[in-house]
């Protein structure tokens, strides 16, 4: 784990400062290979390994079987693989530079990945634009854009379609979730109609793809020419997998001893919970939330703005040791003078979403205050368990502060963005009888009722004190679905504490699917505070 590496940050700087001219050159070339060569192939599993050698002789002999693992054509002379990398990297850097070099651009970073599309759409100078059905049809104006057509990425899968739009007009394309990105007229009244909106058969917001929950049956799906991997979620576990190295057809490398710290001299808050991306995978969003009283603000001489600063590690393991999913990052935290005092009661708060396997993990988290190195660790458990398809299942259920809809799907994964709702966990749970509790989930394996075209499901919400019932919310209509399609079905609903007293409660979900005749149940512990 890599817990002590983001600990000693600070102190990495005065080992250079203490170095000689040749072992600062060699500390540089291993760090251009690690960070700029290979960033975008190297496993977790070797840049793991790779920071713990020390010395040159291992480092070298390291990239040696880097390589090597990779090589097509082991028992013939040179290296294909290490060949066409280098060649990439160049061909990235001539094509797709634009301000920055043309491998850390979007383009770059996957045409080094995955080698040259098998076609590309190019749409260079944007401007007119006839959209195919699956997007609305109509006439619009566009950004610059390109879509990337592979026929096949082994660890993502066949007809592989990426789209790349350029919003600044200066050739630097980002990588798009959502065909709509492109669209400059999306927000003009009036302008750049879909074809059912011109015969005023639709309404903008309807828009497939924009607002997915529209276009959840098979039917909608078929009139608009709508394909399975053009749905939202879908879009959001491609845009997943492309940003992981490609598969390296070889043994997993030994697992690493790991180095376990405890500190607690910064007390801080997470959330960790799971929603299913796949019969194998799942999303794991954790939220980390910091009291900004525990923080060290400093004022700044330009302003006099108080500000602070934290550091955020966090890694999921498997049961054999192996990294599968870590993240290092950092947040600030500003308030003018006039807004210190009350920013002290305030909160910071942090998301980050895992993609990772179905199966028992374990979570470190590691807070840092960078003004003062305080410092606050956690360990513990997530257990996804694997779906079975005889039953109806769901994912835990996420009490949240807000759950309202996006305005438009963001361009990449946002933190608090699920699919078209921005849904932001409530950390502690606790609640002011005042404010609603919100609960999103979703449900798995739901029956279809044919003549509708969706699922029909009865849902009960029924909060507990004790023993005691409360209150108890009946949906019968399913106005609590959201989205529905094949393979999901999501669920969000604002519930009343009107009249609840201060106290701990339980929440009770109870799904009827009466196509099945399935059922489940979950529940969920929250407060109502005094004040």
């Amino acid at each position: 784990m890599r817990l002590a590496a983001f600990f000693l940050m600070i102190s990495g700087v005065c080992f250079l400062a203490g170095q000689t001219s040749e072992e600062k050159e060699s500390a540089r070339h291993y760090d251009k290979w690690l960070n700029q060569d290979v960033v975008y192939i190297i496993t977790d599993d070797e840049r793991e390994i790779f920071s713990k050698l020390r010395t040159s002789e291992e480092k070298d002999q390291f990239v040696e079987q880097f390589w090597q693992r990779r090589d097509p054509t082991p028992n013939q002379g040179g290296n294909e693989f290490r060949e066409e990398h280098y060649r990439r990297i160049a061909y990235a850097n001539a094509k797709f530079e634009s301000g920055i070099p043309g491998w850390k651009t979007d383009r770059g970073r996957t045409y080094i990945m995955f080698g040259e599309p098998a076609e590309i759409e190019d749409h260079a100078g944007g401007g007119t634009y006839v959209r195919p059905l699956r997007e609305g049809g109509g006439r619009t104006s566009t950004y610059p854009f390109q879509i990337w057509r592979y026929r096949h990425i082994d660890g993502i899968g066949d007809d592989v379609e990426i789209e790349f739009v350029d919003q600044s007009w200066t050739g630097l394309y980002r990588m798009v979730m959502n065909p709509w990105e492109k669209d400059m007229l999306l927000y003009v009244d009036g302008a750049g109609e879909t074809f059912f909106e011109r015969l005023r058969m639709a309404q903008r917001n309807y828009r497939p793809g924009l607002h997915p929950g529209f276009y959840s049956d098979t039917s909608k799906m078929a009139r608009y020419g709508l394909r399975s991997k053009d749905m939202p979620f879908e879009r959001m576990i491609q845009y997943y997998n492309l940003q992981r190295p490609p598969i390296v057809r070889h043994k997993d490398l030994r697992t690493i001893v790991e180095t376990h710290v405890t500190y607690n001299t910064l007390p801080f808050r997470y959330a960790a919970s799971y929603i299913y991306a796949d019969s194998e995978r799942a999303f794991v969003p954790v939220t980390l939330e910091v009291d900004n009283r525990e923080l060290n603000y400093r004022q700044l001489q330009a302003g006099g703005v108080y500000k602070a600063q934290v550091g955020l590690y966090g890694a999921i393991t498997a049961l054999n040791g192996k990294i599968v999913a870590e993240f290092e990052d950092s947040i600030a935290s500003e308030y003018r003078p006039e807004h210190y005092q009350r920013g002290l009661g305030q909160r910071s708060l942090y998301q980050k979403t895992f993609l990772v396997p179905i199966g028992l993990h374990k979570l470190d988290l590691a807070v840092k205050d960078l003004s003062n190195g305080n410092l606050g660790t956690v360990s513990t458990s997530i257990n996804i368990p694997r779906q079975k398809p005889q039953d109806l299942a769901a994912s835990p259920l996420m009490l949240a502060s807000t759950i309202q809809p996006v305005e438009a799907l963001p361009d990449a994964p946002q933190s608090f963005v699920i699919g078209d709702l921005k849904v932001v966990p409530s950390v502690t749970r606790r609640y002011k009888a005042a404010e609603p509790l919100n609960v999103y989930f979703q449900v798995y394996n739901a029956g279809r009722d044919e003549s509708l075209s969706r699922p029909r499901l009865v849902t009960s919400y029924t909060v507990f004190r004790g023993e005691r019932m409360v209150s108890q919310l009946i949906d019968q209509a399913g106005t609590s679905v959201n989205y529905a399609s094949e393979l999901r079905v999501v669920m969000a609903r604002r519930l009343s504490l009107d009249g609840l007293e201060p106290g701990q409660y339980k929440l009770n979900v109870v799904v009827n699917d009466m196509v099945t005749g399935r059922s489940l149940s979950q529940d969920a512990s929250f407060e109502i505070a005094s004040r």
